[in-house]
């Protein structure tokens, strides 16, 4: 049963109060909120700053773990120091930008970029919806499509996919195009908590998203992380969960990650 993350229970809080702390964090619904067009989506200047409090304890790191290409993300939350994980974990860069992917996923770029063209010619009588080729991962955003075209643009998807051997995954009004390779935000989280904590038992580990995408994050932590702490932002729609707990909105993200600063100073 997901239960309520705020207030902090006790427990909770001792569970949130190892070395290191490594806190991973969504964007899209998580930390910035969801706006019509996916261009438009910014992070509140609050939450940047209550990122920016966190990461100034010792002990403490940040990462982004975003459908968005690692460049836009860590643009997006405009805070020095973050690790990010970028195109669901295809993507993995150090607090500096440096490159930490496996250099096997560059090869896919080509493939990458036949697709986008073969979907923007497939879809092109299709109004409201936007191709986002983001270089090793594509966004197919129908958010602002009449919703009776879903299926005529998952078609056009899973065509495209299938003719060059690629996956589809789905979100909120979103369809993702991926290399084959098995890495998702599950993948990430687990680098990202290997990388981070060496090991250590008394580590304590967050990780809070918003989307399906973000299911899988959840579930690896959970089952290799079990005192980790898993959240899912509930938006304006109901979701079925496999977190422990829940925030309401971005609001209660940024709540939660004051608290967390505070806690920690």
């Amino acid at each position: 049963m997901t239960t309520a993350l705020l207030p902090l229970s006790s427990d909770t809080s001792a569970r949130l109060a190892g070395t290191p702390l490594v806190v991973m964090l969504d964007v899209d619904g998580t930390l910035a909120p969801i706006v019509p067009s996916y261009d438009q989506a910014t992070v509140p200047l609050e939450t940047q700053r209550a990122v920016a409090a966190l990461l100034e304890n010792p002990g403490v790191y940040v990462a982004l773990v975003s459908g968005r290409g690692a460049a836009v993300a860590r643009r997006m939350v405009g805070v020095r120091s973050v690790w990010v994980a970028g195109n669901h974990g295809f993507e993995l860069e150090g607090p500096s930008g440096e490159d930490l992917a496996d250099p096997s996923v560059h090869s896919y770029r080509d493939v990458i970029a036949i697709a986008a063209r073969q979907l923007r010619s497939r879809v092109s009588g299709i109004s409201g919806v936007v191709i986002e080729d983001k270089g090793i991962t594509i966004s197919v955003h129908w958010r602002l499509a009449d919703p009776s075209t879903a299926p005529a643009v998952r078609e056009a998807v899973d065509h495209v996919a299938q003719s060059l051997d690629l996956r589809v995954t789905e979100g909120k009004r979103i369809f993702e195009i991926r290399p084959p390779a098995r890495i998702d935000k599950g993948t990430a989280v687990l680098a990202l908590a290997e990388r981070l904590t060496n090991g250590r038992d008394e580590a304590s580990l967050v990780f809070a998203g918003d989307d399906v995408t973000d299911e899988d994050a959840i579930r690896a932590l959970r089952a290799h992380y079990p005192r980790a702490v898993t959240v899912r932002i509930l938006g304006e729609e109901s979701a079925v969960t496999d977190a422990e707990f829940f925030l309401r909105d971005t609001h209660e993200m940024r709540a939660f990650l004051e608290a967390l600063a505070r806690a920690r100073a």
